[in-house]
């Protein structure tokens, strides 16, 4: 049984974790920051875009963070189990979003 509860408390500070990069992440992204961070790169990406390019790479492992907090942690209620899937589907959102903007 402590072994049960010490896998859910850890599967829920990956996903913590996992939306606080959400977070950081989108802002930048959402807000349409147009500002080089580092002008002398080699090559140099607006924040929007290298934030877009960012929840690229991180979609899937956000994606198995959530789905291995809806198979472990235990929650009375079926339904709301889902909600730990709101991260995935927002990124999933940014993310086609993201690829729309740069590919149009």
């Amino acid at each position: 049984m402590r072994e049960k509860k010490i896998l859910s408390l850890l599967i829920i500070i990956i996903n913590v974790i996992g939306v606080i990069c959400l977070i950081y992440f989108a802002i930048p992204f959402l807000t349409h920051d147009t500002a080089i961070a580092n002008p002398n790169a080699m090559l140099p990406a607006e924040a929007w875009d290298r934030a877009g390019m960012t929840l690229t790479f991180g979609f899937m492992p956000l994606l198995a963070a959530n789905a291995l907090s809806f198979l472990f942690v235990r929650i009375k209620r079926k339904c709301v189990k889902f909600l730990f899937f709101i991260p995935s589907v927002t990124c999933f959102i940014i993310v086609v979003s993201y690829w729309i903007t740069s590919l149009g």
